[in-house]
């Protein structure tokens, strides 16, 4: 009975522990986010952009490598009810990952665009 725990520095210590652990949470995510809207990188692949100087290729919504850019082209020709499928994996499943795919970069898009993402950012700059 004679000894006493100090509780103070064993708090300190789990607290320092878990908001190391809430900025790598919070970089991970932030970094997340950066993936995809680099001018240089093709957003659906991540391969290096080089021949297309202003990235985004005419009428799309992201940087896309010029492989990407056509089968992203193939896709929104499927979409419209373009006939034959234009190569044998335009299957439905190919055409459920360009959907989910641009949903998901929708969705992103948002949260980049919201006051939580803003507030995120700038805690990271502190």
């Amino acid at each position: 009975m004679a000894e006493v725990i100090e509780l103070m520095p064993r708090k300190a210590k789990e607290r320092k522990r878990l908001e190391a652990r809430a900025a790598r949470r919070a970089q991970a995510v932030a970094g997340a986010l950066a993936c995809g809207i680099c001018p240089r990188r093709c957003a659906y692949c991540g391969m290096a952009i080089e021949d297309q100087p202003g990235g985004r290729p005419e009428g799309t919504p992201y940087s896309l490598c010029r492989d990407c850019y056509e089968e992203y082209q193939a896709f929104l020709r499927r979409e419209q009810g373009a006939g034959e499928p234009e190569a044998f994996w335009h299957t439905e499943q190919w055409a459920e990952m360009w959907r989910t795919w641009l949903a998901n970069m929708r969705a992103k898009e948002a949260f980049r665009n919201s006051r939580a993402f803003f507030k995120l950012m700038s805690h990271l700059q502190d």
